[in-house]
């Protein structure tokens, strides 16, 4: 397999997934307006659809433009994981994977600075950090004033 032809095959399921997006996008501007977000576009589900239609079709070109064993592998893998989709609902419902789910953007961002935060923390009490504050101190004794 070539660099050119899992490039391809790359672009083939970026694809997909954005073609997929913008049918989300425009879905959920119908069926559920009010809907909370946390950026609403401003402009009408028109407009909203119209904005998505030169990039989809952009992207249904980029799609013909590929070669049949693209066509083959990408559909392979996007079968594969329609076929694996039960197991990971089965493994979730089952505790056998842990997922945690936030319940907002505020959440993810405070779990975020959270783990930043934590680690500086553990940098700072980490023995590295005294070792490092040492030697500059160390450096600073020995440089002539």
């Amino acid at each position: 397999m070539s660099f050119q032809e899992i490039i391809e095959f790359l672009n083939f399921l970026y694809a997909v997934g954005m073609l997929l997006e913008f049918a989300a996008f425009i879905t959920l501007r119908l069926k559920k307006p009010n809907l909370y977000r946390p950026y609403r576009v401003p402009l009408s589900t028109f407009w909203a659809t119209m904005l998505c239609l030169p990039p989809a079709l952009l992207l249904i070109l980029v799609m013909c433009l590929a070669s049949l064993t693209t066509f083959f592998v990408s559909g392979a893998v996007i079968l594969v994981g329609f076929i694996l989709y039960p197991f990971l609902v089965q493994a979730k419902n089952k505790n056998w994977i842990l997922f945690e789910e936030a319940t907002g953007w505020q959440q993810c961002h405070s779990e975020l600075t959270d783990q930043e935060n934590s680690g500086v923390e553990l940098l700072v009490s980490s023995p590295l950090a005294s070792v490092e504050e040492q030697l500059s101190l160390m450096q600073s004794d020995s440089k002539p004033s």
